[in-house]
């Protein structure tokens, strides 16, 4: 854990409750070296600085890879201009479960099945062929995905999207936000 203060190993957000074994790690230093107050009291305050930064940070929005609260902002503030919502890659979904509302005025267009009613993270989607369909009956589209950089899935769904996309649709305007990068598109000269 303290080399990932330099150099990331983890997302720090799945390995949180090693937190507590640190704690009960101190702990049972100061239990043991009880008897001698000082070393305790001077032990229990080391522990405090070292930990206090680290604890802070990570309850800033800079600790985190994504802001969800600006992802759906960005998401609303598209949605007022657009019909159909695209998640690219699909697993991005899991984004708008923290504020339902912000897509809740624009169809899904490769859901299948909806988290709760899959019993999954993401829901299903439909297959390729039925995402295409659906995207070229859509005037205009938020596009929610990973910031540039990130590496493509190749599933013929993910593939299906970004080809439509590219044919078919321009990108009318785009944000970035920490984590995500959305993005309306619309059919050529509709924008």
């Amino acid at each position: 854990m303290l080399v990932s203060l330099v150099k990331p190993l983890y997302v720090d957000r799945y390995v949180l409750y090693g937190h507590a074994g640190t704690a009960l790690l101190v702990g049972a230093a100061l239990d043991r070296l009880g008897r001698a107050r000082a070393a305790a009291l001077l032990a229990a305050a080391a522990a405090v600085l070292a930990l206090l930064p680290y604890s802070v940070h990570l309850r800033t929005p800079a600790s985190r890879l994504d802001d969800l609260t600006a992802i759906a902002q960005a998401v609303r503030e598209a949605g007022r201009d657009a019909d159909g919502v695209l998640y690219l890659p699909g697993r991005r979904r899991v984004w708008s479960l923290s504020d339902p509302a912000a897509v809740r005025a624009l169809r899904d267009i490769a859901l299948d099945r909806t988290p709760a009613a899959s019993h999954t993270l993401y829901g299903t989607e439909v297959p390729a062929h039925v995402v295409r369909a659906r995207m070229l009956a859509t005037p205009r589209i938020v596009a929610v995905g990973d910031p540039p950089g990130q590496p493509l899935d190749r599933t013929e769904a993910e593939l299906v999207k970004r080809r439509v996309l590219d044919a078919y649709f321009e990108e009318c305007r785009a944000w970035q936000v920490q984590g995500a990068r959305i993005a309306v598109y619309a059919r050529p000269g509709r924008c």
